[in-house]
């Protein structure tokens, strides 16, 4: 198994095919409202699998970047003209509600597993992946943020050592992604997913478990908050976690890292 302290080096084929239609985009002076050429082009132009431009996409589509119109296509879109919940692509079978509430119970116990499996080679990565997508928030792209957040938190299943979690998790793959991605729409809040991150890994560093579990949680009810799911949590903006400083950096020196 490819450990995710070598995964975040080079990004996955949707998120290259991804990153290939942007610059198309760029290159065509494509505005909002504009259609980008058809999968079947996109395949062809880019040298990648339909299956890969499907994906790459279906992710834009998620940040908020494209808009898919059955029928038409798909359409150049700006970010700031939808909320989150409006780029939810799985109403039919699960609630953007219900995927926090899964994941606000289940991810916390896979972190308390997998901290006592990592080396300091995982924490290392982990820290990494956090900076990478602090750096991401800076430059406002979505798509590179959208790839390290799915980095951090899959380590988190691959090292928790449980088969059943891991199963469950693969198994809710796309659901789970889409969850950690729809918040990027805003993209002014990316920064707050990354100082969210760092937290975790803070405590992680000294060997508070709890607390890193904890921070985990707010994380979780934090990115539902700005979904617009209060009932998981209601902390504005921009406030810090409020952890005891024996236990970790607080969250002014740890966004101060990561400006």
């Amino acid at each position: 198994m490819q450990i995710a302290s070598e995964r975040h080096i080079k990004p996955s084929v949707p998120v290259r095919v991804a990153e290939a239609i942007q610059r198309v985009i760029v290159e065509n002076g494509l505005k909002a409202g504009d259609k980008i050429p058809s999968e079947r082009s996109l395949a062809a132009s880019l040298n990648a699998s339909r299956t890969s431009v499907r994906e790459a996409v279906s992710m834009l589509e998620t940040l908020g970047l494209l808009q898919v119109e059955v029928g038409r296509g798909a359409f150049v879109s700006e970010p700031a003209t939808f909320a989150p919940q409006d780029r939810w692509r799985f109403n039919a079978a699960y609630s953007l509600k219900e995927i926090y509430e899964y994941r606000r119970a289940v991810e916390p116990a896979a972190l308390s597993m997998a901290a006592r499996r990592f080396t300091h080679q995982h924490i290392a990565a982990l820290r990494k992946s956090a900076e990478a997508l602090a750096e991401a928030a800076r430059e406002r792209n979505s798509l590179k943020a959208a790839e390290q957040d799915t980095v951090f938190h899959t380590m988190i299943y691959d090292q928790c050592g449980n088969r059943l979690l891991q199963e469950m998790h693969n198994r809710l793959e796309a659901a789970i992604q889409g969850s950690q991605w729809v918040p990027m729409v805003i993209v002014e809040m990316m920064t707050d997913t990354a100082l969210e991150h760092m937290q975790v890994v803070a405590a992680l560093e000294t060997g508070k478990i709890e607390v890193a579990c904890s921070a985990l949680v707010h994380h979780i009810e934090r990115a539902a908050y700005r979904c617009g799911i209060s009932e998981l949590g209601t902390w504005p903006s921009g406030q810090g976690l409020r952890f005891d400083a024996s236990d970790h950096q607080t969250a002014a020196d740890t966004k101060a890292e990561t400006s």
